[in-house]
């Protein structure tokens, strides 16, 4: 009995050593547990700060290179704002340049074309007159092209009228040697090497021409300047070879061949113009010079009592048509008054030019147009 409760016993304490142990290596096992996962934890938490210090810093790059790209954006923008103005300011100047010069010209045109269509009136002339043709030459291989302006065309019933309108000042000699004009002149030009056809023109050196080109880009001179013409750039060489041009291109696009006579207009009132050709009736091989209204007039009377290469009506209407559409400002009067262009507003150079020619001024008999682009109708179309 004493045994059995020994036994009972032991086994009792066994089993409370057992669970001793166990609850000790529990114990322990939790403890490394709960170390590891401290450890874990704290590895996280590290990762995660080194994560958000890296992503804070490449955050701050970014920012940094989007403030660097943005600065060099906005120093681009104003050195091609800077670019763009100084070109504009340039383009500017060119244009007012251009639109000026344009004015000058539309000016002097207008002093040719007025006394040209006084003459026409004077005598009663039915024709037209075309003023500032534009038409392409082609000369030699096909690349050698250039533009050429035509001053004045007067087409009557007597034929077919090139008229070189040049506003030179000064002492003009077309022609004429200027020892032989005045004798005076020959101590101041040695004019023993020139040879017809030539133009001279003395002036002073502040005055600028421009159908020339004058030394020292036209500056302001206390002396004289003498400026030659010669061979093909003289007057007379430049209105034939303009009326051959045109009688071409006329043969070609209307596929009749007219012939076109010349003559050249110094309409410069203060200018002196001493030339042989004053009296010349013109022709296709000879070119006039008029220095004046009353020499133009004289002119056109020879020419019209001469009325060696006369224009048949047709021929004039399809000729101002054709002038019209290479740019020509028409002016209709006597029978072809019925040609009106289709009035349409002045641009400014012209509105500028009429302005400085003054608004009351005669245009002469017949129907005017000072708009380049409008269309030829017939005058009973014209409403009003």
């Amino acid at each position: 009995m004493e045994i059995q409760g020994w036994v009972a016993l032991s086994f009792v304490l066994g089993a409370t050593v057992a669970v001793i142990i166990a609850l000790v290596v529990r114990m322990r096992a939790n403890r490394r547990w709960r170390a590891t996962l401290d450890e874990r934890q704290n590895a996280a938490e590290a990762e995660r700060q080194a994560l958000t210090a890296e992503a804070e810093r490449a955050h701050a790059e970014l920012r940094q290179q989007k403030q660097e790209l943005q600065e060099d954006a906005e120093a681009r923008l104003e050195r091609l704002a800077l670019q763009h103005e100084a070109a504009f300011q340039d383009r500017r100047m060119l244009v007012d340049f251009l639109k000026e010069r344009a004015r000058r010209s539309i000016e002097t045109e207008l002093v040719s074309r007025e006394a040209i269509l006084r003459a026409s009136e004077t005598l009663g002339l039915n024709g037209v007159l075309a003023t500032r043709t534009f038409i392409l030459v082609q000369e030699g291989m096909s690349t050698n092209r250039h533009v050429i302006q035509l001053d004045h065309v007067l087409l009557t019933d007597a034929g077919a009228l090139l008229i070189d309108h040049r506003t030179w000042d000064g002492v003009i000699f077309d022609g004429v040697r200027p020892s032989e004009a005045q004798p005076a002149f020959g101590n101041l030009v040695d004019d023993v090497a020139l040879r017809p056809p030539f133009a001279l023109q003395i002036t002073s050196g502040a005055a600028t021409t421009p159908d020339s080109t004058a030394p020292h880009g036209g500056a302001a001179e206390s002396s004289l300047r003498v400026l030659t013409h010669l061979g093909q750039s003289a007057p007379r060489s430049q209105a034939l070879a303009h009326a051959t041009h045109l009688a071409g291109l006329s043969e070609q696009t209307l596929g009749e061949s007219i012939a076109v006579d010349t003559c050249v207009f110094y309409s410069n009132a203060t200018a002196t113009v001493y030339t042989d050709a004053a009296t010349l009736t013109p022709s296709a091989d000879r070119t006039a010079v008029v220095a004046d209204e009353a020499q133009f007039l004289d002119l056109l009377t020879r020419r019209e009592r001469a009325r060696r290469r006369p224009l048949e009506v047709e021929q004039i209407e399809r000729l101002t048509a054709f002038l019209h559409e290479q740019g020509a400002k028409i002016d209709a009067f006597g029978d072809y008054a019925r040609l009106i262009p289709a009035a349409e507003p002045l641009d400014e150079a012209d509105a500028d030019a009429h302005a400085g020619a003054g608004a009351g001024a005669d245009t002469g008999a017949g129907a005017s147009a000072d708009a380049g682009a409008e269309a030829l109708v017939p005058a009973g179309s014209v409403s009003g």
